[in-house]
């Protein structure tokens, strides 16, 4: 039997065009992974075109690689920037990060950790925990100065502005 798969339909054909119903459920309804942070139906039933992307990246992220690769972690830290920048979800956007955190460790990548860890600082920020805050930018700088980053590199600057900003409260 031959098959065709249409990625946009979410369905099926065999050789006779019979459509048949692809068993993926939407991110909404996966329970096999518990510790992934919450997406809402809500979320799947966005009109927000800039969401409505990241989660078919990190959809289709899973699918491909299973989620634990860089490409899952790279999408679930675009949603914490989303909750974060355009919900006004701090909390979320740190369920986000978290779980992006721990697939980049697992990886041992570690400027994607460093970034990680400073998009974390910033959620911290947000829920008022200037010391958890200062913790993450901190191992953020450490991290990229290990890195051999020279001072004018963007992430080290940025790090480095966070660390000061929270020395300073």
């Amino acid at each position: 039997m031959m098959v065709a798969t249409s990625y946009e339909q979410n369905s099926v054909f065999d050789c006779s065009m019979q459509p048949m119903k692809l068993q993926i459920p939407p991110l909404h309804q996966k329970t096999a992974l518990i510790d992934q942070p919450m997406i809402g139906v809500h979320d799947e039933e966005s009109s927000n075109p800039v969401l409505k992307q990241v989660l078919y990246d990190l959809r289709d992220a899973q699918l491909r690689f299973g989620s634990a690769h860089q490409n899952c972690a790279d999408a679930w830290n675009a949603l914490g920037l989303i909750r974060v920048h355009m919900q006004r979800d701090a909390e979320a956007a740190r369920e986000c990060h978290e779980y992006a955190l721990k697939i980049f460790r697992e990886c041992r990548l570690a400027k994607e950790t460093a970034t990680t860890l400073n998009d974390l600082g910033y959620c911290f920020e947000r829920l008022n925990l200037p010391d958890a805050a200062l913790k993450n930018y901190q191992e953020s700088l450490r991290i990229l100065e290990s890195e051999d980053l020279s001072e004018s590199h963007p992430q080290v600057l940025s790090s480095r502005r966070a660390v000061f900003r929270m020395q300073r409260r």
